[in-house]
């Protein structure tokens, strides 16, 4: 009964609820604080002196009032928890430490718990007690590591005591250490604490172990191949090849890219400036922090491993060349719409995005990738200037990354560029996003909608850029007869013709419809008709002298069995060991085993000796090296130079997967294969027929493989058609990305007159970008101009931009002199 009467005095002791209270208020107030991704003016600022104001008044009221009353000690660790409150608001606007990984987070939570536990410490029983002991000895060490990493601080923190209390939170952590430890030491906590800080120690050992164990694999793997390697791949290709992502693999090669070591002053004075490194975000974890100091130099440096997690981890939009930091930036609101013409198989989606600057100081470039379905085009870019929306004017790649590079870099304006990248991505930039304020940009896409299992489907059209975690985004979906899909995705509502959803971002959705026949019509422009029309796979007869396997760990021992058993008497060889084998049952194992631990593969066609009778058949994952990060190395070289003859035929290749590797992507794009996808049971029947896919296209003929369509072009300056503007757009992207075709690989020059197509068209393309920059004395300067005849940015109504009101002007007057100059002769006679 005493312990529950002590117990109940404990919880109702009003003084120390008081402080309780104040913590608890603080706590919230920095979570609201997490939460904002906009603050205004001095918002964080303004916040970090609330709580040190906070702290600093109940430190006051503790010193005047309750340091030599009963359980002070109780209060004085509230005290302290205050204060490291405090610390990690100051830490948001003076950047000491990073930001924290999850684990750390949980863990100083948990510390904080169980110092205010130390109150109710005699109520516990033995079990409870050693419990709260061993989170004490954790507690212990944590708070000791934050002290040590603040030690070079402390000559700076002394004299900036008196500046509002800021310099104290410098030695917040050091005498949380020692008043851990005596807490310890007055409840007899001593072997339970000393085991937690053992346990502690043990797993850092372990971790540091393993840390160093990866980079020394990692380094023997990076030096052997160095030397003992293909002549045609870089070191790093086949490091990538043999490692498998994990918790601390993944820590390994992010060490100085993603996370941060010990440069405290580093972090301290960094004011934002151009950097390179692997992503906008920069982390703190202490597990890092300590292993680095511990293990040898990683031997790649920072490029390779850059290529390496590229390759690994698809994180291409990450290692993006940066002009101008991005790290403080959020995207805070996206309004997309959507247009379907579902009887052409045809979306339009517009995407309006609101960047947001919460630094302090300067100005920072937005970086956005955005994920195109295959065969789609980004066809429209605007940028707000000076609150209104200037739109893109369509150029030479060279032309548009020559101006943005010389304006962003040098003269720090106004510009924003889209630019095609390998794999359906693109790559948006904007600058400048100035401190405490937002730009707006959007961009549009036109894509088919992909055909699958007697259904259409739309697939949003996700990005990746500044974080968008708390961004809001209202998107609309209206249909061509304004006959809406019968079934609605989820948490979308139907307003009259429209679909409907406002609430947070979502990237990841997707609308399925009944299939519609697909319905030819025809869009007419410039002496040129453009008339879609359904497709199926044509194929011809073809003889198989040998089958390839392309083989990773992503097949399995029976995808192989049932190749071998349906082959017959076509050999089967793969590439192992720096050349093709015949594999037979006595070898399977010796030359298969090592291929299934391959991460991914880079099958070498240009080595194949008979083209034209090959058949290879590949399975893979999501990631591989793409053929731009292979630039400049003897393999992609080998390729370029073997694609380029004219005698080397289409390869055929069947996919057993559901989607391509980046590496046979881009080769797919270019047009390298006659390409098939399906099962092994659909690639028994071909065998046995001798059957495979034909290549159909032509000059004047493009397949849109997702939709199941061909779009045709035939010269008639009297066509007419009510199809949108969008299937021309369609048709010049893929028709420059089949004349381009192994240009794309091979970099050959002599494509401009694809130039002219694009700019038609307006879309962007390996040969085009779109650009916005600030005044008409930009353009000039860079030669960059509207020429032409041609389609405008796109609109949601699919008949290209309508002229903006400076244009309308324009045209009025000229029609108004042209009746003048018509009529003057006329009016001549009649006043004589």
């Amino acid at each position: 009964m005493e312990n529950k009467r002590s117990l109940k005095q404990r919880l109702l002791d009003h003084r120390y609820l008081t402080y309780i209270s104040a913590l608890l208020f603080s706590l919230l107030l920095y979570c609201f604080g997490n939460l904002i991704d906009t603050p205004r003016g001095d918002t964080l600022f303004t916040l970090f002196v609330v709580h040190a104001g906070l702290a600093i008044l109940c430190l006051i009221c503790y010193m005047t009032m309750e340091r030599k009353k009963p359980y002070s000690k109780d209060i004085k660790t509230v005290l302290w928890l205050l204060w490291l409150v405090s610390c990690y608001a100051l830490n948001r606007e003076i950047p000491v430490f990073d930001e924290s990984t999850t684990w750390q987070a949980v863990l100083l939570v948990i510390s904080g718990a169980t110092l205010l536990t130390f109150r109710y410490a005699d109520l516990l029983p033995g079990w409870g007690r050693a419990l709260l002991g061993i989170s004490a000895g954790v507690a212990t060490l944590l708070f000791a590591y934050l002290a040590i990493c603040c030690i070079p601080l402390f000559p700076f923190a002394a004299v900036g005591i008196i500046l509002l209390g800021l310099g104290f939170h410098a030695f917040v952590p050091a005498f949380l250490v020692y008043h851990t430890i005596s807490a310890i030491r007055n409840l007899q906590l001593g072997k339970p604490a000393l085991t937690g800080a053992a346990l502690s120690l043990l797993i850092v050992a372990a971790f540091c172990i393993r840390y160093a164990m990866i980079v020394q694999d990692i380094n023997q793997a990076y030096n052997r191949k160095m030397i003992e390697g293909s002549d045609e791949l870089p070191a790093w290709v086949e490091t990538a090849n043999q490692l498998r992502p994990g918790f601390v693999n993944d820590r390994v090669l992010k060490t100085g890219l993603v996370f941060t070591t010990s440069e405290v002053l580093q972090n301290l004075f960094d004011f934002d400036m151009p950097n390179r490194n692997f992503d906008a975000r920069n982390f703190h974890d202490p597990l890092v922090t300590i292993a680095h100091l511990f293990s040898p130099a990683l031997r790649p440096d920072h490029a390779d491993r850059i290529k390496i997690l590229e390759a690994l981890y698809d994180s291409r939009h990450e290692a993006q060349e940066r002009l101008w930091s991005g790290d403080k930036l959020s995207t805070t609101y996206v309004h997309t719409c959507i247009r379907l013409w579902p009887e052409q198989h045809l979306a339009y989606t517009e995407k309006s995005i609101t960047v947001y600057n919460a630094a302090r100081w300067g100005a920072a470039e937005g970086i956005y990738s955005f994920e195109l379905p295959e065969g789609g085009v980004v066809t429209s870019l605007s940028l707000w200037i000076n609150g209104k929306e200037e739109k893109a004017i369509l150029t030479t790649k060279e032309k548009a990354d020559t101006a943005y590079k010389t304006i962003v870099g040098v003269e720090q304006r106004d510009p924003s560029l889209v630019r095609w990248q390998e794999g359906n991505t693109v790559s948006l930039r904007v600058f400048p996003v100035n401190s405490m304020d937002s730009r707006v940009f959007k961009i549009g896409v036109t894509a088919p909608l992909k055909v699958e299992g007697g259904k259409m489907i739309y697939y949003n059209i996700a990005f990746r850029g500044p974080v968008f975690r708390r961004a809001t985004e209202y998107t609309s979906i209206t249909n061509e007869g304004d006959q809406l899909p019968a079934v609605k995705p989820a948490g979308f509502a139907r307003n009259g013709t429209l679909l409907e959803r406002e609430g947070a971002y979502r990237p990841n959705w997707q609308l399925e419809m009944p299939l519609v026949p697909l319905r030819p019509q025809t869009f007419a422009f410039n002496g040129n008709a453009y008339t879609i029309q359904a497709y199926e796979p044509e194929r011809s007869s073809v003889s198989t002298s040998a089958i390839y396997l392309d083989i990773n760990h992503s097949w399995t021992r029976a995808d192989m069995r049932t190749i071998f058993g349906m082959a017959g008497n076509i050999p089967i060889k793969t590439f192992a060991g720096d050349k093709f084998v015949s594999l037979t049952k006595e070898n399977f194992r010796e030359h298969v085993e090592p291929l299934l631990d391959n991460r991914f593969s880079l099958f070498p066609f240009h080595r194949i000796p008979d083209p034209a009778g090959a058949l290879v058949i590949t399975k893979n994952t999501t990631v591989s090296p793409a053929l731009t990060d292979l630039e400049g190395s003897v393999f992609r070289l080998k390729l370029a130079e073997r694609l380029a003859d004219p005698a080397f035929p289409k390869i055929r290749l069947y996919d057993l997967g559901t989607r391509l590797s980046p590496y046979l992507a881009s080769l797919k794009a270019a047009r390298a294969f006659r390409y098939e996808q399906g099962n092994v049971t659909q690639l028994r029947e071909l065998l046995n027929k001798g059957l495979f896919a034909e290549d159909p296209e032509t000059p004047d003929k493009v397949v849109i493989d997702e939709a199941k369509a061909a779009i045709v072009r035939r010269a008639d300056s009297s066509a007419t058609g009510t199809a949108p503007d969008h299937l021309m757009r369609l048709f010049a992207y893929n028709h420059i990305l089949q004349q381009t075709g192994k240009g794309l690989i091979t970099g050959s020059q002599g494509q401009e007159h694809l130039v002219a197509a694009a700019k038609e068209a307006y879309v962007v393309s390996p040969i085009s970008s779109l650009v916005v920059l600030e005044t008409q004395q930009d353009y000039d300067r860079f030669g960059i101009h509207d020429e032409g005849n041609s389609l405008k940015n796109a609109s949601l109504n699919g008949n290209g931009a309508v002229p903006e009101p400076h244009e309308w002007a324009l045209i009025v007057l000229a029609i108004v002199s042209l009746y003048i100059y018509l009529n003057r002769r006329r009016w001549t006679v009649s006043n004589a």
